[in-house]
């Protein structure tokens, strides 16, 4: 059976490597633009046919695609649409494996949303490519379950080791014909992942803001304000206790840094100032002399970085 691929990740090289062991003849297909990432997974490694190729229109990749006439197409951690034109060329079909629920989180950063939105579980989803994002209907899930401290490379790692476990089931489909689909429904698509999503809000509930927390470790750091500094919030708990100070303020107690969410305070384990280094909340707040009742705050109150936002 002849297979071609997009992506380049962790998940994508097992997948591959699953592919092949199981003998599938594989072309792997990488854009231009993306060589380098490419070759930071250790695609460029794998024992199979591959391409680097300019774009979509490309008729480098049109002439590969017609030359090795796939069987299926599938795109596994790719950051590209691909269009209906190459998605065609796939004999039985063309299949997207997204690490997210659908339809609940069709996004290009499925590894972050549904940590920031505190979800108990997850799955891996396989869908049929359309022309657009995430639509089309459902080939297979694999569902997996989420801890109350997963993080964000918690949750790759489980996606990752979730590769011989998909491959073996979606193989099981293809060698019984036609792959099965099932509509998606209604969902919601969640954009890119931007500054602003990672910027802390006191205002939020503490629930919240611990999940945003380990939505963004260890990848990029949950943000905030101290002072002047741009400051990280690299793991912070829940404590049940009640605050009824101002959002964000800080209180210095026994040893141990809070600061004030919308309903509770929250415990604030471990900080990163970027470029002089990583403390425990005790550390930072000896380091820096913080004051209780001095507040961590969003960054649109500081005008001169609203840049930085748009």
């Amino acid at each position: 059976m002849k297979i071609v691929v997009f992506g380049y990740s962790e998940f994508t090289r097992r997948c591959v490597l699953e592919l092949q062991q199981r003998g599938m003849d594989i072309l792997l297909l990488c854009p231009e633009c993306d060589r380098e990432l490419f070759a930071s997974y250790g695609m460029h490694e794998i024992a199979v046919q591959q391409l680097i190729f300019h774009d979509m229109d490309d008729p480098v990749l049109l002439d590969a695609l017609r030359d090795f006439s796939p069987d299926y197409l599938f795109s596994i951690i790719f950051s590209h649409l691909v269009p209906d034109h190459i998605l065609s060329m796939a004999r039985h079909g063309s299949v997207n494996f997204h690490p997210a629920p659908l339809p609940a989180f069709r996004t290009a950063n499925a590894w972050f949303w549904p940590l920031r939105h505190g979800a108990e579980s997850s799955a891996l989803c396989l869908h049929y490519m359309t022309s657009r994002w995430d639509s089309g209907d459902l080939v297979l899930q694999v569902p997996f379950s989420l801890s109350p401290l997963e993080t964000q490379g918690t949750y790759v790692q489980k996606v990752c080791e979730l590769a011989p476990a998909v491959v073996q089931q979606l193989m099981a489909l293809m060698n019984r014909g036609p792959l099965p689909r099932t509509p998606q429904g209604k969902g919601r698509y969640y954009g890119k992942v931007t500054l602003g999503d990672i910027f802390i809000d006191f205002n939020e509930g503490a629930r919240g803001i611990e999940a945003l927390v380990r939505a963004c470790n260890p990848f990029h750091y949950a943000q905030t304000m101290f002072r002047d500094k741009n400051i990280e919030i690299v793991e912070a708990d829940l404590t049940g206790r009640a605050s009824d100070g101002v959002p964000g303020s800080l209180l210095f107690e026994d040893g141990e840094l809070y600061c004030a969410a919308a309903d509770e305070l929250l415990h604030l384990r471990i900080l990163q100032v970027p470029m002089e280094g990583t403390f425990s909340g005790r550390r930072f707040a000896l380091q820096y002399g913080v004051n209780s009742g001095e507040r961590l705050r969003h960054i649109r109150e500081f005008p001169q970085f609203q840049h930085l936002l748009q």
